[in-house]
C-alpha cells in the first residue's frame, strides 16, 4: 500500500509517530519519499527521525556519510531518508541523543523568522501579480471560458502559496490549528489543478473553424481578387463574455486583410471593451470619423479601421488604404 508523508520538518515527530504506528501493525516501507510505499512484513522496527542539519560549507554528501556513522556508533541502523528526515531503527524504544535533540530545537527555533520573511514576500509579490491580472484587460484574455480560467487562474495559485506559507508560520509557532490550514491547502492545490486542466480544455473546445458565409467580410467587398479556395475558413470562439469571428485572406497579388467581429452580451461591456481598444493605439495617426467609427494609420496608409455598432465591434486591417473603402466596410456590417 502507499502512504502519503507529507511533512514539514517542524513535524518530525508526527513522521516518526506514522512510521511506528504502521511497524506494530506489521507494515514497514520499502521506498521512502513523499509517497511512500509500506508492505506487511510482521517486523516490527522502532523507528527514530532526525534532521540533516549541515554548515553551508560541508558537502551534502559528505554531511550525511557523517551523520550516518555517529548514529551507526550509538547502535542505529540508517533506514533511509525524505528530504532532510534521516529515519534510523532500533530492536527496542530509545530517545534521540541529547545533542541532537538540542541541536533539533535549536534549528527549529529559527524556522519562525523565515517562515514570516517568506510570507510577507509572497504577500507584496502576490499583490503584485493580482495587479497584473485585474488591471485593465484586453478582449483576447476573454474570448474563450477556458482563457478566462487560465487568466485569472495565478490568483488561485498565489492563494494557494500565500496559505502553504501560513501553515508553516502555524507550525514553527506549534499552533494547534495545523491540520485545518493543511487540508485547506490541499484543497485548494486540488482546485488550482482542476481549474488549470479546465482551463486547458474548455480553451480548445471553444474554438472551432466554420466555413465562410456572407456574414464574414472578404477581399470581394473591396473589389479586390479573392483567394476563398485556400481560405474557405473563418475561426470562431465564445465565453461567457463575448462571441468572435475572425477571418483572414491574401490573395495572388499580395492583397491581404484581416477581420474581427466582437459581439458582447451587453452594449456596457462592448463601451468597454472598446475604449480599451482604441488607447491601444494612442500614438498612432487616427482620423475620427464619428465617436464610433476611427481610421488608424499603422503602416504607410489609413489601413485599420475600427468601428462599434450596438453590441458589436468590429476591426479591419488591411495591407492596403481603407480611407475610400471604410463607408463599404460600415454597410456591410449593416
Amino acid at each position: 500500500m502507499y502512504k502519503l508523508l507529507d511533512y514539514d520538518i517542524t513535524e518530525y515527530k508526527q513522521l516518526e509517530n506514522t512510521l511506528n504506528e504502521f511497524s506494530n501493525q506489521g507494515y514497514n516501507p520499502t521506498s521512502l519519499g513523499k509517497i511512500s510505499r509500506f508492505e506487511k512484513n510482521e517486523k516490527h522496527y522502532y523507528f527514530h527521525v532526525d534532521l540533516l542539519i549541515k554548515k553551508p560549507a560541508t558537502p551534502k554528501r559528505k554531511a550525511l556519510h557523517d551523520f550516518i556513522n555517529e548514529y551507526e556508533k550509538q547502535m542505529f541502523d540508517y533506514y533511509g531518508k525524505i528530504g532532510k528526515f534521516i529515519i534510523f531503527t532500533t530492536d527496542n524504544k530509545r530517545a534521540l541523543p541529547k545533542e541532537r535533540q538540542k541541536a533539533i530545537d535549536e534549528y527549529l527555533s529559527t524556522r519562525k523568522i523565515s517562515a514570516t520573511t517568506y510570507f510577507v514576500l509572497w504577500i507584496f509579490f502576490s499583490f503584485f501579480v493580482a495587479q497584473l491580472v485585474l488591471q485593465k484587460n484586453q478582449i483576447q484574455e476573454f474570448l474563450t471560458n477556458g482563457s478566462i480560467l487560465i487568466h485569472y487562474l495565478p490568483l488561485l495559485l498565489f492563494a494557494t502559496i500565500l496559505i502553504r506559507c501560513l501553515y508553516k508560520i502555524v507550525l514553527a509557532c506549534q499552533k494547534s490549528f495545523g491540520k485545518i490550514i493543511k487540508h485547506i491547502f490541499y484543497a485548494m492545490t486540488i482546485v488550482t489543478c482542476v481549474v488549470a486542466i479546465l482551463g486547458c480544455i474548455l480553451d480548445i473546445t471553444d474554438r472551432k473553424d466554420i466555413p465562410l458565409n456572407q456574414n464574414i467580410l472578404t477581399l470581394q467587398t473591396f473589389d479586390k481578387e479573392t483567394n476563398l479556395k485556400n481560405y474557405p475558413n473563418y475561426k470562431y470562439t465564445k465565453s461567457f463574455i463575448v462571441e468572435s469571428t475572425s477571418y483572414f485572406e491574401e490573395n495572388n497579388q499580395g492583397d491581404l486583410m484581416y477581420s474581427k467581429d466582437y459581439c458582447f452580451k451587453s452594449t456596457d461591456k462592448t463601451n468597454t471593451f472598446f475604449k480599451r481598444y482604441l488607447k491601444t493605439y494612442d500614438d498612432v495617426p487616427v482620423i475620427k470619423i464619428d465617436k464610433n467609427t476611427y481610421l488608424f494609420k499603422l503602416d504607410t496608409s489609413y489601413d485599420t479601421l475600427l468601428y462599434k455598432k450596438e453590441n458589436h465591434f468590429y476591426f479591419v486591417s488591411a495591407n492596403f488604404s481603407l480611407k475610400n473603402d471604410y463607408q463599404n466596410i460600415i454597410e456591410f456590417y449593416k
